[in-house]
């Protein structure tokens, strides 16, 4: 128990780290107005919280960021279907994006109907943003996985430069300048106050996209590649000694370097992490247990797991019908004092498992009455989450939507 609750005390961090996609905006000089229209939008909210706790040093080759936790099989196809957009739009997108499999073992395969792996929205708002690399298999089919902002696509260069960020972070690519190695000496009030001017920005948001770090595992290597094609533009003034960095539209050699290496088209990768997915999640149902003096809870997913072998915890949050986590201070029934539970297993890699599929209650979680601080009738929420643990990592891979329910007893 000790040891699950080292692991698991940092969920509700992570998971609270993952910010609301907002438009961005081209940030304006201080002093004046943002300005209306910009030749290239800022920055994408393509993004995931950095892991609370480090692992050891990883000295693979190649450059870059990368989630190796969320990456595809190698040589894996791809199945990307537009939802929306011109058909000259779409052939432009995915003419630009399939540069990627020059270098990659992947292969993005456009298709019109049916299942797809990555789903993408083009429209006139909503900024740019993906899911990072096989999470995507969580999102509901009806559901976009990446959107892209056309009103940005003015050049060939912003659109070029846009769309392969974007699918390098749906290959499970991460921002360059979240590298510890990359030591950007910040303005950071500046910047605070900038991006909140022209982007609406609160501190957590220009801390979540600019300035949080990832553990050196996440570098592949040993450098930093301030021409990569997932690194943001980083404005002279934004840093204490002038550092900039313009804006990466081409893919960099350490990106070429780095995207072979994560999917090598000469064999298999030299490490696997433990890649576990949650697909087909369609239903949580619960019913109240007068006999258990608790609720059942009886989630209906799959699980595929690939990599290698690791660790799932699968839990059920519980909220207030206004989204605060219910608190409380027993030890067996609550992660950090947030009322939840459990149940914990190890998994080999290569297998495809189901919980209440065959029959609609052969998976159960419980959690007793008495652990819900709330009288019957109070409306509450609960939220079902998946979290792989490899030795000291801990990796979200999956959130279902709010459950709202009364407890009768």
């Amino acid at each position: 128990m000790k040891l699950m609750k080292s692991l698991l005390v940092a969920v509700l961090a992570l998971i609270a780290g993952v910010a609301t996609a907002q438009t961005p905006k081209k940030p304006s000089a201080p002093g004046k107005k943002p300005p209306q229209k910009a030749a290239q939008q800022y920055g994408c909210t393509s993004y995931m919280k950095a892991p609370a706790v480090t692992a050891a040093f990883d000295t693979s080759s190649g450059r870059g960021l990368a989630d190796p936790y969320y990456l595809w099989d190698n040589g894996a196809v791809l199945r990307v279907k537009f939802l929306s957009g011109s058909s000259e739009m779409k052939f432009k997108v995915l003419s630009y994006a399939k540069e990627w499999e020059q270098f990659a073992n992947v292969r993005f395969e456009f298709v019109e109907s049916g299942d797809a792996d990555i789903r993408v929205n083009l429209d006139n708002k909503g900024g740019h943003n993906s899911v990072i690399g096989q999470l995507a298999t969580g999102v509901p089919q009806d559901v976009k996985t990446m959107n892209l902002d056309t009103t940005d696509f003015k050049t060939y260069e912003s659109m070029h430069g846009t769309v392969m960020h974007e699918f390098g972070h749906a290959l499970g690519l991460l921002h360059e300048h979240y590298s510890p190695l990359a030591g950007i000496p910040w303005n950071k009030e500046l910047v605070y106050k900038e991006l909140g001017q022209s982007q609406g920005w609160d501190k957590l948001t220009v801390d979540v996209n600019l300035f949080q770090q990832y553990s050196l595992t996440y570098t592949q290597g040993t450098s930093y590649d301030r021409k990569s094609i997932m690194h943001y533009p980083v404005l002279a003034r934004w840093t204490t000694n002038g550092y900039s960095v313009p804006w990466n539209n081409y893919l960099s050699d350490g990106d070429k370097s780095l995207i072979s290496a994560l999917y090598p088209k000469g064999g298999a990768r030299s490490t696997e992490k433990p890649r576990f997915f949650i697909t087909d999640f369609t239903s949580m149902n619960f019913k109240e247990s007068a006999d258990k003096g608790g609720l059942l809870i009886y989630p209906s997913f799959r699980i595929k797991t690939q990599g290698a072998e690791g660790q799932v915890y699968f839990t059920v949050f519980f909220y207030d019908e206004n989204g605060n986590p219910l608190m409380d201070n027993n030890d067996k029934y609550n992660i950090s004092n947030v009322v939840a539970t459990y149940k914990s297993f190890k998994f080999q890699a290569g297998k495809i498992l189901t919980a209440n599929k065959a029959a609609p209650d052969d998976f159960e979680m419980f959690i007793p009455y008495s652990e819900l601080p709330v009288t019957p009738g109070t409306k509450i929420k609960m939220v079902f989450r998946a979290i792989l643990v490899d030795g000291e990592e801990l990796k979200w891979f999956f959130n279902s939507t709010p459950v709202n329910f009364s407890l009768k007893k």
